[in-house]
């Protein structure tokens, strides 16, 4: 029996994956030629001027697979409807935490904000950096002992943000009176950090970050320290347990990562669907605007694939009157 040899196999070979290349360009090809934009697509309007109390007629022709609206009113722009910057927003940080241990001394947890802390996580990082003390802004558990969650209530941080610096929350635990009292145990938790910005969805800034949203910094004691249950932001616990009468006195830090507090949701989940692939295209499409205004409605007309999207965008001044 004879055996091909190599060079046969090697022949055949090539000339299979010249013929696979072959043919992967012309299925591209074919592919590039099959979806065309939809440049057919046009929309218009009879006129440019509404009254508060008549919907605005949007005249559409063309046959595109998809079409898209955005009115042009707040939360509905398409110029924001990515992520963006804004400085309209209000900051707002809330934070669940609880006690226990029945400790009846001053609350032994501080809560604090810097924007000028440099993320070295270490004892010479924290105290070069300024920290603002902001505990007496947040509602915490009374002077008992309680295994239930206080909610911190909405906290406004806009008069500590900077333009172009993020900004770190840190839970600081520090003894009081260690050689004669027992030390209270804390819980924190379910931390929201929320840029709020007019006729926007508010951007919640913190769950966007799973593990790693906080590290420890140890100043002082090492018979207990924080301890970060991590998942997603809204199951973070960051717990102190209590420290028994007699123990070192504690200074214990737990800092957040940078948050970007300027950032903000775009307006994608406020687009409105005006035509699927599985529906005819409308001759006419009616919108009812709700305040008096100049708004820019845009429509996007898509043709698209699994690999391949082509759109065209059209854009309508209207102005609705009193």
């Amino acid at each position: 029996m004879r055996y091909p040899s190599m060079k046969f196999k090697d022949d055949v070979m090539n000339k299979t994956t010249f013929i696979l290349s072959v043919l992967g360009l012309s299925l591209a090809a074919c592919s590039e030629k099959e979806i065309q934009a939809p440049n057919d697509f046009e929309v218009s309007v009879t006129t440019a001027k509404y009254k508060l109390s008549d919907s605005v007629q949007f005249n559409i022709s063309g046959n595109p697979d998809n079409i898209t609206f955005y009115s042009g009113e707040p939360g509905r722009e398409y110029d924001k409807r990515d992520l963006f910057s804004s400085d309209e927003g209000s900051l707002t940080l809330q934070f669940n935490s609880q006690t226990r241990a029945g400790a009846t001394l001053p609350r032994n947890i501080s809560v604090l904000i810097s924007t000028d802390f440099n993320g070295e996580y270490n004892k010479e990082g924290v105290k070069a950096a300024k920290w603002t003390d902001i505990t007496s802004r947040a509602v915490l558990p009374a002077n008992t002992a309680s295994n239930a969650d206080v909610v911190s209530g909405e906290i406004n941080l806009d008069d500590l943000k900077v333009k172009g610096s993020p900004m770190y929350v840190a839970f600081r635990y520090v003894s009081e009176n260690p050689a004669g009292t027992a030390q209270r145990y804390w819980n924190m938790g379910r931390m929201f950090l929320i840029n709020k910005v007019p006729g926007n969805i508010d951007f919640e800034i913190t769950p966007t970050i799973e593990n790693g949203l906080f590290q420890v910094v140890e100043f002082q004691g090492t018979d207990n320290k924080w301890t970060i249950n991590t998942g997603t932001a809204t199951s973070h616990r960051l717990i102190h347990t209590a420290n028994a009468i007699n123990t070192q006195p504690d200074d214990d830090w737990v800092i957040s990562r940078g948050f970007q507090v300027f950032q903000t949701f775009g307006h994608k989940k406020n687009a409105v669907n005006v035509k699927s692939i599985s529906g005819g295209t409308p001759e006419t499409f009616a919108w009812l605007y709700s305040v008096p205004g100049t708004y820019k409605a845009t429509f996007i007309a898509l043709n698209a694939d699994r690999d391949i999207q082509k759109e065209v965008i059209k854009e309508v001044w209207v102005t609705i009157e009193q």
